[in-house]
């Protein structure tokens, strides 16, 4: 072989990594990830929600939702309770999602610190998320799928003080305004006596 052929060799390398990374940067660009995480609620002290989340650029259709075990519900006690909670038996995690915009998200209050820990004790859950791009090329593609785990001892110590300034703001203000109702009330009384 001589220099010619090697640089023909060397040059069609070049063409196929291109296509190869022109094609990874087009997935990354147009294809979804759908994922489930529990986060703290910002608004209410010490509830723990769960969030299915398109994380992705491209929309997800026919979500599902495949646990290692079973996801507890309504898990409410801040401190470790006595009874089980119960399992999850309805909503999306369990009947699906159709279709999630990408960023779009879904909420669900999952419960309390103690109640969770309770049920799920020191292991994690897994879950296994199957979803399908809206949009493919060829239909034996759109098949994606993601895994997520869920473990509540990442919350253990954390803080679930109220932060929801906004809403003690209106408490304070309407309570403001009902003393000074009852001072000018007072004086309107007075001044006609």
């Amino acid at each position: 072989m001589d220099a010619g052929d090697w640089i023909s060799i060397f040059m069609a390398f070049i063409a196929a990594t291109s296509a190869v990374i022109t094609y990874v940067v087009y997935r990354s660009a147009t294809d979804p990830e759908v994922i489930l995480y529990a986060d703290v609620d910002r608004k209410r002290p010490s509830i723990i929600n769960l969030i299915i989340k398109n994380i992705g650029n491209g929309s997800a259709s026919d979500i599902s939702f495949h646990p290692s075990r079973a996801i507890p519900c309504k898990a409410f006690s801040i401190e470790i309770p006595n009874a089980m909670p119960d399992k999850m038996n309805d909503g999306p995690i369990v009947v699906g999602v159709p279709y999630l915009a990408p960023n779009q998200e879904l909420v669900i209050t999952w419960g309390q610190y103690g109640g969770l820990k309770k049920y799920l004790g020191d292991s994690s859950l897994t879950v296994q998320i199957n979803f399908k791009r809206t949009r493919s090329l060829r239909p034996f593609s759109a098949a994606l799928k993601s895994t997520c785990c869920l473990d509540i001892s990442q919350f253990e110590g954390t803080d679930a003080s109220d932060h929801n300034w906004g809403a003690k703001l209106v408490k304070a203000i309407e309570a403001s305004n009902k003393e000074l109702s009852k001072i000018n009330k007072s004086i309107i009384e007075a001044t006609e006596h």
